[in-house]
């Protein structure tokens, strides 16, 4: 299987079967930091270390409008927002059948701080970060 880019309304779960979501496979949730995107270093590698496994459903979260250089304190404070967003894709994924403790965040950087949060957000807390 080949992974493709998908943007994924967390408000419709029953719609992640169709871009190939198995409710079998574990999730990894993959947040870049500060002036980062899905697609730069370092995140490019852990998603294809995750992808080479073939037995994850991997996400990517792309905030990289909301972290921009040189504007470190405006990506501080959408952090939270980032958080909130996130935690509904979480929720998504336990609502169309993926269980929680198969579902992890991995971060970098701020993104790391954002996996974190994201508890702050959930009635099922996070299984594990």
């Amino acid at each position: 299987e080949h992974p493709h880019k998908h943007f994924i309304d967390p408000r419709y779960p029953k719609l992640l079967r169709d871009f190939g979501w198995k409710k079998t496979r574990k999730n990894v949730l993959i947040i870049h930091g500060f002036n980062g995107t899905y697609s730069k270093s370092p995140m490019t590698f852990i998603r294809d270390a995750y992808l080479s496994r073939k037995d994850y459903n991997v996400f990517m979260v792309d905030w990289s409008v909301l972290t921009r250089f040189p504007c470190y304190l405006s990506a501080l404070s959408n952090m939270k927002k980032t958080a909130q967003c996130t935690a509904q894709l979480y929720s998504a994924i336990t609502q169309a059948g993926g269980l929680a403790k198969m579902t992890t965040c991995v971060g970098h950087s701020l993104g790391a701080h954002i996996c974190g949060m994201i508890s702050n957000h959930l009635t099922e807390k996070q299984y594990k970060i």
